[in-house]
């Protein structure tokens, strides 16, 4: 069991997820809302993420060879995008402006309000906030590391956690926020930021390792390439 890249990729999807960073955002969007709808919809939320996350893990690759893709390209195109987004968020840049999303109707219970919630900002939310090129383009990778069924499994149990983890903290968003501030949020977006962008870099390692074998140093490259 190759436990150091279930490790990398339960970070990775975190970072890239980077939930405590998208709090602020996904506050604005439930403000108006009961403390028990905001948590149904952020619990709806996490399972959303999962469920898409999953998906793109177990097809991906099929949808490149449908393109014609190779694995060496989309390494490198992904780190590109990886790095991308690990430098907005050095930045403290928002990939999303949130502006103009309108508020969901407080009618029926909490179930039925926290639905009524999500299918308004599941566009803009979820996707591309959360589920956007970058994560998508982190799972993908990671699924051409997997060579056997197991590993399979466990990757999508990692995936899960990292989902799971999503919805903790937005559960908890209110309190997170509280608690940090906004230098805090922002400190944490910045430190999420460079671990994406050396994520990125080993990506592009490896990428060109597949396309120039035996020319870079094995001992920086992850898994078989």
């Amino acid at each position: 069991m190759e436990w150091s890249l279930l490790v990398n990729a339960f970070i990775g999807i975190v970072a890239i997820l980077n939930p405590i960073g998208n709090v602020p955002i996904f506050l604005e969007h439930v403000e108006n809302d009961s403390p028990n709808v905001q948590r149904a919809v952020a619990i709806l939320m996490a399972l959303s993420i999962f469920i898409m996350l999953t998906l793109f893990f177990m097809f991906g690759t099929h949808i490149l060879s449908l393109f014609g893709i190779t694995l060496p390209a989309f390494r490198l195109a992904g780190s590109v995008i990886i790095l991308i987004v690990g430098l907005r968020m050095l930045q403290g840049k928002s990939k999303f402006d949130p502006s103009g999303i309108e508020t969901a109707s407080a009618q029926g219970g909490t179930f039925s309000q926290a639905r009524n919630r999500l299918s308004h900002i599941l566009v803009p939310v979820a996707m591309p906030l959360f589920i956007g090129p970058g994560s998508i383009t982190t799972v993908v990778l990671y699924a051409e590391k997997v060579t056997t069924f197991p590993m399979y499994v466990m990757m999508i149990f990692v995936i899960m956690l990292a989902s799971a983890a999503v919805g903790v903290c937005l559960v908890i968003s209110r309190s997170i926020f509280s608690l940090l501030g906004t230098n805090g949020t922002q400190i944490v977006i910045r430190f999420m930021g460079m671990i994406l962008c050396a994520i990125a870099m080993q990506f592009m390692i490896d990428g060109v390792a597949q396309l120039l074998p035996g020319v870079l140093n094995a001992n920086f490259i992850h898994g078989a390439v």
